[in-house]
C-alpha cells in the first residue's frame, strides 16, 4: 500500500478553512487548557508532528502518556493560544510564533471538568528540545506513519478489574491513545484523510 503523503502546504490550506467547534470552559479555576500541535517539514518535504512522553508523576491523570505539549490556562495568559505557546516553552524549550489554525475543543471528564483547545503551529527547522521535569522524552512522528495501517494497534488497560480496549497508533516504543488520539482523529478528519483502519 502506498504511503499517504501529506505536506505542510496541504495541511495549512485545509486547516485554514476549518471552523472549530468551541466549548464553553467549565466553572472553576482553571477550567480550560490548551495544547500545541507542532508541524515540521522534514528533508523530503513531508510533515512530522511533535509528541511528548509525559513523566511518571503521582496525581497526574496523564502520567506516562503520549501527548502534545500543553497544559492548563494560567490567569496571566492573554488567551488559550498563549497557554499552548507558554506550556510548550516550559515543557520542551520551544518558542512558538502565532498558530495558523485551531482544531475543535475537547471536553475531558477523566481529568475533571476541563476543556482542552488544540492550536496548530509550523516550524521550519528541527529544534534542539530541552524537556523539563514533566516530560520524559520527545519524538517527531512522520504523518505518513500515523496514516499508515501498520501504525494501528489496540491499547488495553485495566480499570476496576475490567479490561478496556482503546484504539491507538504505535511508533517505535511510543503508543498514542486517549485524548491525544481523539485530537488526531479530529485533525485527520479535517484534512480529509482516513485515519487508523482497524488492525
Amino acid at each position: 500500500m502506498a504511503e499517504e503523503r501529506l505536506g505542510i502546504a496541504e495541511i495549512r490550506a485545509k486547516l485554514a478553512a476549518h471552523q472549530p467547534k468551541l466549548e464553553a470552559a467549565p466553572a472553576g479555576v482553571p477550567g480550560a487548557a490548551a495544547v500545541a500541535l507542532v508541524f515540521l517539514a522534514n528533508a523530503s518535504g513531508d510533515a512530522e508532528l511533535l509528541f511528548i512522553e509525559r513523566a511518571l508523576r503521582e496525581g497526574d491523570p496523564w502520567s506516562g502518556h503520549m501527548a502534545f505539549p500543553g497544559g492548563r490556562r494560567d490567569p496571566r495568559d492573554s488567551d488559550l493560544a498563549a497557554t499552548s505557546s507558554r506550556e510548550t516553552r516550559e515543557e520542551v524549550g520551544l518558542e512558538l510564533g502565532t498558530p495558523f489554525a485551531r482544531l475543535d475543543d475537547f471536553a475531558n471528564t477523566r481529568a475533571g471538568s476541563l476543556v482542552v483547545s488544540p492550536f496548530v503551529y509550523q516550524i521550519d527547522r528541527r529544534p534542539a528540545l530541552t524537556p523539563n521535569r514533566e516530560v520524559q522524552s520527545t519524538v517527531w512522528i512522520p504523518v505518513t506513519w500515523l496514516l499508515h495501517p501498520d501504525s494501528a494497534v489496540d491499547y488495553t488497560i485495566s480499570r476496576e478489574s475490567q479490561k478496556v480496549v482503546f484504539p491507538a497508533v504505535r511508533y517505535e516504543r511510543y503508543t498514542v491513545w486517549g485524548l491525544t488520539y481523539r485530537i488526531l482523529v479530529n485533525l485527520f478528519g479535517v484534512l480529509g484523510r482516513e485515519f487508523r483502519p482497524a488492525p
